[in-house]
């Protein structure tokens, strides 16, 4: 197959299902960090604040296979519940009434809080600023069930169709892949339980946790038939904090493995590609990955102590693609470009050109050097035919 015979959603959905390309795809995910995560640190990227003009630079100057991202309807709350927010000192409290009872969350705030007046039922924030978490027992519980039920509100339903035909009209543009987030599993719990009470909680009332999963479970399938619906290429499943760092491989089984499966099935039923987002702890885990039906592990954390990518790789058998490339924390953030062409030739050399997307893991950071992205893609130019 000759070079640039494929288009872009041709060649990383082929890439994502390790079928043959006509070259391994550049295909990286971007993150724009808000001003206080940059630590004052200036704004890298060449592009404005839409995802059109970052497709537009993407393809025509850099001559790489970005997808398009969309958004799904998440979850619904049922028509009685209602939220109120107030502060009292530093603390922010926020309340959901239910026709189960109030359930509340309180976060110490600070400047670099970055929800302002709000609390998020899910964000990476919630675990280090919460003072109360959203679900400490069996109560908190049964209020969840009336916050977060599937969709089927026509409305919103039609929205979310709306900005996918949006979305759908750029990547017709460019003929590049669409892309959503479907689940969070144990990481998304994390947000609601707080990440050391979750871990506890485990082993002390595993009940409850598995009991949120189902929740969240069915939300997930109902947001994969939507996706379906819609015509999105790719699905991809958050299992960033479910890993080997938190839980044993037994663990994750029994409160994960048929569930997920379940929505493997799903995807693809629908036509769908999915992915799954594995950065660290994954060694311990590695037979567990091999059994479930994922198309792709994502963000792999290349680089991290005791990640050995050969292992990584022979182990799942030929069953799976990989997504990843040079980490934010070690590489794409360094002073010499050279450390993250070193990376390249590492993955290339470990996954080859089959079944190998390439992405800075878990994403490229606004603040960090864009010479070391350039650097990446140059050197993926060199190698990605093979």
């Amino acid at each position: 197959m000759q070079a640039g015979q494929m288009t872009s959603r041709e060649r990383v959905l082929a890439a994502l299902r390790c079928e043959p390309v006509d070259y391994a795809p550049c295909t990286p995910t971007f993150c724009d960090m808000q001003v206080h995560q940059r630590l004052g640190l200036p704004y890298q990227f060449p592009w404005g604040p839409s995802q059109a003009e970052r497709l537009q630079y993407c393809v025509s100057h850099l001559g790489v296979d970005p997808v398009v991202e969309v958004s799904l309807a998440g979850a619904q709350p049922a028509p009685e519940v209602s939220s109120k927010v107030w502060i009292e000192g530093d603390i922010i409290h926020k309340v959901y009434a239910t026709a189960a009872g109030d359930v509340e969350a309180a976060i110490r705030y600070d400047e670099n809080w970055p929800h302002g007046f709000d609390i998020p039922l899910y964000t990476d924030f919630n675990p280090t600023y919460c003072t109360k978490f959203w679900i400490e027992d069996e109560h908190d519980l049964e209020c969840f069930r009336h916050i977060l039920q599937p969709v089927d509100d026509l409305q919103r339903l039609e929205a979310t169709r709306f900005y996918f035909n949006e979305a759908k009209r750029l990547a017709d543009r460019w003929n590049l892949a669409t892309r959503a987030s479907c689940g969070t599993g144990l990481t998304g719990a994390q947000h609601l339980f707080g990440a050391t009470p979750l871990c506890l909680m485990t082993v002390d009332n595993p009940a409850l946790v598995d009991e949120y999963l189902e929740i969240e479970h069915k939300v997930n399938l109902r947001n994969l038939e939507i996706a379906a619906e819609l015509g999105v290429d790719i699905i991809t499943r958050n299992g960033f904090y479910e890993t080997g760092d938190f839980y044993s491989p037994a663990m994750l089984h029994d409160f994960l493995y048929d569930r997920l499966q379940a929505e493997i099935g799903l995807a693809h039923h629908g036509g769908m590609a999915i992915t799954y987002t594995v950065h660290t702890g994954i060694m311990p885990m590695l037979d567990y990955l091999r059994g479930l039906d994922f198309d792709c592990l994502n963000s792999v954390a290349v680089g991290f102590p005791g990640v050995d990518l050969e292992v990584i790789c022979d182990s799942q058998q030929g069953t799976k693609s990989f997504w990843t490339g040079p980490n934010d924390t070690h590489h794409t953030q360094a002073q010499d470009p050279e450390i993250v062409r070193e990376v390249v030739r590492e993955v290339f050399g470990v996954f080859g050109t089959t079944g190998l997307l390439l992405t800075p893991c878990n994403c490229m950071h606004s603040m960090h050097p864009w010479e070391n992205f350039l650097a990446m893609v140059d050197e993926w130019k060199r190698l990605r035919a093979g």
